[in-house]
């Protein structure tokens, strides 16, 4: 994909890695594209929350995800769910009510229209415990049904055990039996026998070993124990799958809502990735212009996620300045530049941050045309040069400033000569068309015959001529040179074929070379007055921020003491209304007194007495408060739903909170 050759799939690994879940890392290969500045802003206002949420406290996980489709597409068709897919549900929920608590942290439009989405997990959460364990495995006390019989189950398996030990220990048998243990043979307790004594102990035979001298025998005394064993067995597997079947016809009504929160999940979990990489990046949020790019302090934010030491630069564009033609030596950082801005465009395009500081601004781009890279096609037979030159010939069809044209080396791969024709005639083109271009070229030509108001502007990067190093400084408005004869001095060719080099340039080109000297002082000069300003504008932003920190907390101080006053004031006002009103009812009361004396006695009937509403046994319980009731938790002070009814003991199982708690029915109210 052409976006590649701009380091795209960099920024999409690493977002890919900040999500939790394989569902949101797809959703980042088909990552949303805006055509509006408006969808942008949507986007940017629910980044905004998700950077505060994520300064609050970690960020909730979305695990569960990778695993829903195992259990919602057999909900879907009203399956009977198996304990492992409940299991796998109940994490689900418990992540939805993790991921509602965190946005219950903000009130925010944005987290408001999340939590639309969420259905209420407690309830479907409270349902699954009652019968699966947290590993998946069936409660004992799923039902009253189901734990009588594990206690007959057990009892009887004690009473089996119990039963053939002493048989095997008994003196009599001691020369009939084989071995002394107990062992099951087609899911019955057994002993083994020896096969020539076999008709000396009454029972059922059920296997025998590989030499057919031992027989596997269960005794007499055992077999209506076992086959109760077995009768109970069943019993539990049919009670189980019933217990299963309401459950999983319960959650099949919740499937729209559950597929709902799937779909809250990702978008979260996409959102809370996309927060994390503008805070590895230290990115802000971009401004919109219609005709002007300005990118403060833009950084390549792949080389920021390697933790490069990145030299920031600052890159403006406008009606008067539409195409930046960056020129310079190899390795001076211009691609680094021109991936820089296109990356700004792309991140900006995909509702991202960009890695420039505050107040940046651009316009949202629609069209990009890139051209950087390797555009060697064999399949269509296509050479670099030529893949280059269609890349080129399609920009022409590129117009307005929401185009964005970014050429790496203009026909650099041909003839100097002719490349340069070549290039210059396809930048008249784009000048035509008035939109926005960077482009990088080592053609000498290319630089010259620019009118000022030709709409573009020579930049380079600035190259330490002292150490024969790029210090990676962005210099608007004076073009790079090549330094080919310069480096060749640096890195130690031998100095007679440096000499003859310059003896073989044309005279204006020897004339252009001790030039360069004058060039690299200007530069010099240019640098250090540009990092001067650069340093007096932090100083300043520092300023700014530092009173603007403090204004701010004097604004929540005036805000508190306003707060605090008004609720002072609304208490004190409470309370005269509430003695006015108390002071009004002994008055009235002292008024209806007197009338009372003058009236006749009036006896009323008992029949008239108001009935109580209390509840005094436990069979008014069960019938008030049935299972699935919402009563008030004394002992924890909160909410809980009722899961039995009271026991012998009077106690009632209740749900709180994913709490399963044991408490008196006459604390419940």
């Amino acid at each position: 994909m052409k976006f590649d050759a701009i380091d795209w799939q960099l920024i999409k690994n690493q977002l890919k890695e900040l999500c939790t879940s394989d569902i949101s890392r797809e959703s980042v290969d088909n990552l949303t594209s805006y055509s509006s500045v408006s969808d942008v802003k949507h986007e940017y206002n629910r980044l905004d929350t998700f950077i505060d949420l994520l300064k609050l406290h970690p960020r909730p996980r979305m695990e569960s995800l990778d695993l829903y489709y195992t259990w919602a597409t057999r909900l879907e068709k009203n399956a009977l769910l198996k304990p492992i897919e409940l299991r796998d549900l109940r994490s689900f929920c418990i992540e939805v009510l993790a991921l509602k608590e965190t946005l219950l942290e903000l009130d925010t439009r944005v987290t408001g229209q999340l939590l639309e989405g969420l259905l209420n997990p407690e309830e479907p959460l409270s349902a699954i415990d009652q019968i699966v364990n947290s590993d998946g495995s069936i409660r004992s006390d799923a039902s009253e049904k189901l734990h009588s019989l594990y206690n007959e189950k057990n009892s009887l398996n004690k009473n089996i055990s119990n039963t053939l030990d002493k048989l095997v220990k008994r003196h009599e048998l001691e020369n009939l039996i084989q071995d002394k243990f107990v062992t099951t043979r087609e899911g019955r307790r057994v002993i083994p026998v020896k096969s020539n004594l076999q008709s000396q102990i009454s029972g059922i035979i059920h296997a025998s070993s590989h030499s057919n001298k031992t027989v596997y025998m269960e005794p007499q005394e055992v077999v209506p124990m076992n086959n109760r064993l077995r009768q109970v067995e069943y019993e539990i597997e049919e009670e189980i799958e019933t217990l299963l079947k309401q459950l999983s016809d319960y959650l099949y009504d919740l499937r729209s809502p559950l597929e709902i929160a799937r779909d809250v999940m990702t978008t979260s979990d996409l959102l809370y990735a996309k927060a994390h990489l503008a805070q590895l990046l230290n990115a802000h949020r971009c401004e919109f212009s219609e005709n002007e790019i300005e990118l403060l302090s833009v950084r390549h934010p792949g080389l920021v996620l390697q933790n490069e030491d990145v030299i920031p630069n600052t890159v403006k564009l406008n009606d008067h300045q539409r195409i930046l033609l960056l020129t310079g030596p190899n390795a001076g950082g211009k691609t680094i530049l021109l991936k820089a801005v296109g990356l700004a465009a792309l991140m900006v395009k995909h509702g991202l941050y960009i890695c420039a500081e505050e107040k940046s601004k651009m316009p949202l781009i629609d069209n990009f045309h890139i051209a950087v890279g390797d555009l060697q096609s064999v399949d269509d037979n296509m050479s670099t040069f030529a893949g280059h030159l269609k890349i080129l010939n399609e920009a022409l069809e590129a117009k307005g400033p929401k185009s964005l044209i970014l050429v790496d080396e203009i026909c650099g791969s041909t003839d100097p000569e002719e490349g340069s024709a070549l290039a210059r005639s396809f930048l008249l083109r784009y000048l035509e068309q008035n939109s926005f271009s960077i482009i990088t070229s080592h053609l000498s030509p290319l630089k010259l015959g620019w009118k000022e108001n030709s709409g573009l502007i020579n930049g380079s990067l600035e190259y330490n001529s002292d150490t024969g190093k790029p210090t990676y400084q962005f210099l608007m408005g004076i073009p790079g040179e090549s330094l080919a004869i310069q480096t060749a001095q640096r890195v130690g060719v031998d100095q007679e074929v440096v000499n003859n080099a310059l003896e073989l340039l044309t005279p204006e080109r020897r004339l252009h070379q001790k030039k360069i000297m004058e060039v690299d002082s200007l530069k010099e000069e240019l640098l250090k007055m540009h990092n001067s300003l650069n340093q007096q504008l932090k100083e300043t932003e520092k300023e700014r921020k530092k009173y603007q920190k403090e204004l701010n907390t004097l604004k929540q101080e005036k805000e508190s003491i306003l707060k605090n006053e008004l609720k002072r004031a609304q208490s004190e006002i409470e309370e005269m209304i509430e003695y006015a009103k108390v002071d009004e009812t002994f008055k009235k009361h002292e008024s209806l007194q007197k009338i009372k004396t003058k009236l006749p006695q009036i006896i009323t009937s008992k029949d008239t007495e108001p009935k109580s509403t209390s509840v005094d046994s436990v069979d008014d319980f069960k019938k008030r408060f049935p299972k699935g009731t919402k009563v008030y938790v004394e002992s924890v002070g909160r909410d809980g739903i009722v899961q039995s009814e009271p026991n012998a003991r009077g106690e009632v199982e209740v749900m709180s909170q994913s709490m399963r708690l044991t408490v008196d029915w006459q604390t419940l109210k």
